[in-house]
């Protein structure tokens, strides 16, 4: 199946609503899954605020399957103090990964790599953590990145890492004057955009505020 790479304009709503609207709203307004949701937004370094975290916990904990199933506090996986007996490990030895076994595909601290957005990754600590390098080009010059700031390419180009071509910008300016999906109508009718989607964002927090 060929994966369908997220658009500016898709991240830009992603941005505006994660956190305040649930991700199934998101997934139908964008058609995409819920999971491709929840992977966009640990890519753009989006995270829920605690209070949404726990309010879907209790949404969980709430169905009665979920309270029959569950672990109880002390429980003892079935194979708890188990060994493995002679036969079996002579059957699974020969493919056991042994102690520091080294995938044939791993990359070193330091490697580079362009991701599927066209964006350059830079390897920065073990196992398998990368970062964007615009973003490490920023803050060896000016330091760390604000939170709920981005930085972007004044000519457009993804890969062109000169200090000149990158600039900070909020992910609220951002959304409202460049990747906004409203930038493209009247004034008046951004405007209206706006108003609607702070409605939205007060009657989110409303209903909250009553199942709490």
């Amino acid at each position: 199946m060929i994966r369908r790479k997220w658009t500016e304009e898709e991240d830009a709503v992603l941005v505006a609503e994660y956190g305040t609207c649930e991700a199934a709203e998101i997934a139908g307004k964008l058609e995409r899954s819920v999971s491709s949701v929840y992977t966009r937004a640990w890519q753009l370094g989006l995270r829920c605020p605690k209070s949404r975290l726990v309010e879907a916990g209790k949404k969980v904990a709430a169905y009665p399957s979920a309270i029959a199933n569950r672990f109880r506090k002390g429980h003892a996986p079935a194979n708890k103090g188990r060994k493995m007996s002679s036969d079996t490990y002579l059957r699974v030895a020969r493919t056991m990964f042994r102690k520091g076994h080294m995938p044939t595909n791993h990359r070193e601290v330091g490697s580079e790599r362009i991701n599927i957005y066209g964006y350059i990754e830079v390897k920065v600590a073990e196992p398998n953590v990368w970062r964007q390098k615009h973003r490490l080009v920023w803050e060896q010059e000016h330091g760390p990145i604000p939170e709920g700031y981005n930085i972007q390419f004044r000519n457009g180009d993804r890969q062109d890492l000169r200090i000149c071509n990158l600039y900070l910008i909020s992910r609220a300016d951002q959304m409202r004057n460049e990747n906004s999906l409203s930038a493209r109508y009247p004034e008046e009718l951004q405007n209206a955009i706006r108003a609607r989607g702070a409605l939205k964002r007060q009657i989110s927090l409303h209903n909250k505020k009553l199942r709490k």
